[in-house]
């Protein structure tokens, strides 16, 4: 039987961000398949991409009529700096894709499968944490994508309820007017039905960028989870690593020595148990700098895009009716931003809170009677660990839950900005 099935480890973690990958075209399927099915994908890749570059282009060319209006501008920018955002995410699950391969491997090597000891699974707890991972991945695309669908829902109510007819001629209004972003529509909008078709393209464009986002996010967010996850397994054993020496070598949990070189194997069982952990846990120091340098900058720019969105929605909120469609569409892509960024600093605080708590189950693992050697490993790995792992957002601040206040705050200052540019004008 092997080791996941033996002590209750999933079999793949990192399963549900396998599945998005394969929905947003980040896939390249094996030979295995069959040459139909290789077909069929590619023209599945070939047909979102096509449709959401042209979506990007069309949102580009509508830049400069924007300008014109202060409102306008300014929900504008909103949805441009989501989508600049994830065209930088975009291209890092392209080129870092064979490294964020790696990280997934080692975050969960089968070499470092612990047993359960002392009412504890480590195995539950990364099973645990799957089921997180695969609720978050649930959340991010049904939440995402329901973003443009619901603004496309609340568009096209006002579309049937104030053009009665079939054309726009006699009406004072164009398609532009019920679209709820902003971009340039491709082709001739005469007809009700030609707008219809406009909000349908712009909704495959949206759908596009915000599964790509959420394929990033779910990623990102996966593998602080299973970090987090590991870094708590590593202290559970740290704390038992007397016990499951005991139990390896088959002696009674009473057994005791006034210092454990009177039992060399023990000693030498403690020993290896030690330093296995100590290798586990420089892995998982080494996957987080590594996430930290794949992802920091990301992180920076996603920061700094959701101190003006919010700002943007809290500007276009306080200029609608509460009763208003618009209202209902700014305040969900606020709590959807929000959320990403939530979950971000949620997660990076958790690695820092995991690491810091190893130099406690360092000290708690019952070191009294350990030999000399063991004394030494565990006080060269504490004072290791007193600089504890942390995400910085793009070098420069830690990602942690302080993070969102100070993002909030900021937001505020820049909506006053809004209000008081308004009132000039």
């Amino acid at each position: 039987m092997e080791k996941s099935n033996l002590y209750g480890y999933p079999d793949n973690f990192f399963y549900p961000n396998s599945v998005s990958s394969k929905l947003v075209g980040m896939w390249i399927p094996s030979k295995d398949y069959s040459l139909t099915f290789r077909c069929f994908y590619m023209m599945y890749v070939i047909i979102i991409y096509g449709e959401g570059s042209i979506f990007l282009l069309c949102e580009l060319l509508i830049f400069n009529e924007t300008k014109k209006k202060v409102s306008n501008f300014i929900t504008y920018i909103e949805m441009l700096f989501t989508h600049m955002v994830g065209g930088i995410k975009f291209f890092v699950l392209i080129l870092g894709r064979r490294r964020i391969r790696n990280l997934m491997n080692s975050l969960q090597d089968v070499h470092y499968f612990y047993e359960p000891i002392n009412g504890v699974s480590p195995g539950k707890i990364l099973s645990d944490g799957k089921n997180i991972n695969s609720k978050i991945s649930k959340l991010t695309f049904v939440m995402y994508i329901c973003v443009g669908v619901s603004a496309h829902i609340s568009s096209d109510l006002i579309l049937n309820n104030e053009l009665k007819g079939q054309s726009f001629e006699n009406s004072n209004k164009t398609c532009a007017d019920y679209l709820p972003y902003f971009f340039k529509i491709p082709f001739s909008v005469n007809m009700k039905w030609q707008c219809e078709l406009a909000l349908a393209l712009m909704d495959m464009g949206l759908i596009w960028a915000a599964a790509i986002i959420a394929c990033y996010d779910g990623i990102f967010v996966a593998l602080l989870n299973c970090l987090r996850c590991q870094l708590s397994i590593v202290c559970h054993v740290f704390r038992s690593i007397r016990q499951r020496s005991l139990k390896s070598l088959g002696l009674p949990e009473t057994y005791t020595l006034l210092t454990d070189t009177e039992n060399p194997e023990l000693e030498k069982e403690i020993y290896k148990q030690l330093s296995h952990t100590t290798e586990h846990l420089k892995i998982l120091l080494r996957a987080g700098e590594e996430i930290e340098t794949l992802f920091t900058f990301v992180t920076l720019s996603q920061t700094l895009a959701s101190l003006l969105i919010f700002a943007s929605c809290l500007y276009m909120a306080s200029s609608v009716p509460m009763d208003s469609p618009e209202f209902f569409s700014q305040m969900e892509y606020f709590s959807c931003v929000l959320l990403q960024l939530m979950l971000f600093c949620y997660f990076g605080n958790e690695i820092t809170s995991a690491s810091e708590e190893i130099r406690s189950a360092l000290f708690e693992c019952d070191w009294m009677s350990g030999s000399t050697r063991f004394k030494k490993s565990i006080v060269l790995t504490m004072i290791r660990m007193q600089r504890p792992l942390y995400l910085t957002i793009g070098k420069f601040s830690p990602l942690t839950l302080s993070t969102i206040v100070a993002v909030c705050r900021g937001s505020f200052s820049y909506f006053a900005l809004f209000k008081s540019v308004q009132g000039t004008t």
